[in-house]
């Protein structure tokens, strides 16, 4: 059995043919259950998001299995097959698993050390297994999938650097206030940016945010969505004092927050720390606002150098992931090609095993005479004979099997011994 996997991502096709092939997840169900039908395709696991598509299978034929899978998905969605083609990519064996292994971790994400795709993994695993379109090589796989995932996580840096704006303004946080917990944000704007920084702010433990919009409407269903409380944005400073991260994300053309505004706000917190997050271009804080004691302004173009900074930072640590990776990969191949020759030794040992009955009911046919006692020893003789005979070729099978870059000895016994024959 060989695993492969057909696909294509943000690196092969362009958005306007990846979502051609999208499938939402109410539809996976009915694909998996369709795909796993195809003669050829023993094992199927899909995996769709907006940067990858991409089949797993399990196959005795992996090439024809290409061919059929390819047809069938540019079937189902109603896309011209030709199209699907120009933009895969398709790996088998060893290859296959470097693939998998570096999707899960990562590593073939357009932004390297995301943890989305990992979740993602793990639902396109759940989805699978719900749909018993998985089997024993699958299963293996995706288990050690997300273990070399989280084990690369934990020995790398490779997802602690930081590299979305919104997300570098909470990492700075946290390094000026600690705990996040209990602090109070103030977000001035209800725009995508905004939205973003205050899920981010969400999840690092702040509880209580005051939001202000020009358009009242869309502060209220900002705050339906977050748990935030509305303010009214003409009368912002008056909360100023009360927090201790501010974000401004407005249209304003001039700065409406100045030092003034935020000199009586400090003197209120008695001098307590003060971070301002301005994403908003053009600038919605002074840049005289960061020459006040205990005030730490980033624009976005600070927060951008921090960005910047932290790619190359995973960078190096994606090198080293990657080194990481080699020895996971090489010996998870060595696990496969060891499952590889169990069907042989099966197959081997069953026709070993149908030869010395046969033998055995001829040889009890001419000696009649032999009572229950002779008849069990010859019996335990002729299967320990069987036996002897077998166990060293299949010591070396199994050993060999699992070597790289050695012939195929799976195949040559089940041709000495003609296993494949009816």
């Amino acid at each position: 059995m060989h695993l492969f996997v057909l696909g294509l991502n943000h690196k092969s096709a362009p958005i306007g043919v990846r979502e051609r092939f999208a499938i939402s997840e109410a539809r996976v169900g009915e694909f998996l259950t369709k795909a796993a039908a195809l003669p050829h395709l023993d094992e199927v696991l899909a995996v769709f998001t907006c940067n990858r598509v991409e089949v797993y299978g399990a196959s005795k034929h992996p090439q024809q299995a290409r061919q059929q899978v390819s047809r069938f998905i540019s079937e189902f969605q109603k896309v011209p097959e030709e199209t699907f083609e120009q933009h895969t990519y398709f790996f088998e064996g060893e290859q296959a698993i470097r693939h998998g292994f570096r999707v899960s971790a990562s590593l073939d994400s357009m932004i390297v050390g995301e943890p989305q795709i990992l979740g993602q993994m793990k639902d396109a695993y759940r989805l699978a297994s719900e749909a018993g379109t998985t089997g024993a090589l699958l299963n293996k796989f995706f288990h050690r999938a997300f273990f070399v995932a989280k084990k690369l996580r934990s020995e790398t840096s490779i997802g602690s650097h930081p590299v979305s704006v919104s997300y570098a303004a909470v990492v700075l946080a946290k390094q000026i206030f600690g705990d996040l917990a209990g602090k109070k944000a103030l977000i001035l704007g209800a725009g995508k940016m905004s939205l973003l920084a205050i899920r981010h702010l969400k999840g690092a433990g702040i509880e209580t945010l005051y939001l202000a919009n020009r358009t009242p409407e869309r502060a209220e269903e900002v705050a339906r969505k977050v748990g935030g409380e509305t303010i009214p944005f003409d009368k912002f400073d008056k909360w100023l004092a009360d927090a201790d991260i501010v974000v401004t994300s407005t249209s304003a053309e001039d700065y409406i927050v100045v030092p003034s505004k935020v000199q009586e706000a400090i003197k209120q917190r008695k001098n307590r720390p003060m971070f301002f997050i301005d994403i908003a271009v053009p600038r919605n804080v002074s840049p005289e606002v960061n020459h006040i004691h205990n005030i730490y302004l980033y624009d976005i173009d600070d927060l951008g150098q921090v960005v910047e900074a932290n790619k190359n930072e995973r960078v190096k640590e994606a090198e080293r992931a990657e080194y990481l990776l080699e020895s996971e990969v090489e010996d998870f191949a060595k696990i496969l090609r060891g499952l590889a020759v169990v069907p042989t030794l099966s197959s081997l040992s069953k026709k070993f095993d149908a030869i010395c009955r046969r033998e055995l009911e001829k040889t009890f046919q001419r000696m009649p005479q032999l009572d229950e006692a002779g008849r069990e020893a010859v019996e335990a003789m002729a299967y320990a004979i069987v036996n002897k005979i077998l166990h060293d070729p299949m010591v070396a099978l199994k050993e060999r099997g699992a070597e790289a870059d050695q012939p195929d000895y799976s195949a040559l016994v089940r041709k000495l011994f003609r296993l494949d024959e009816a």
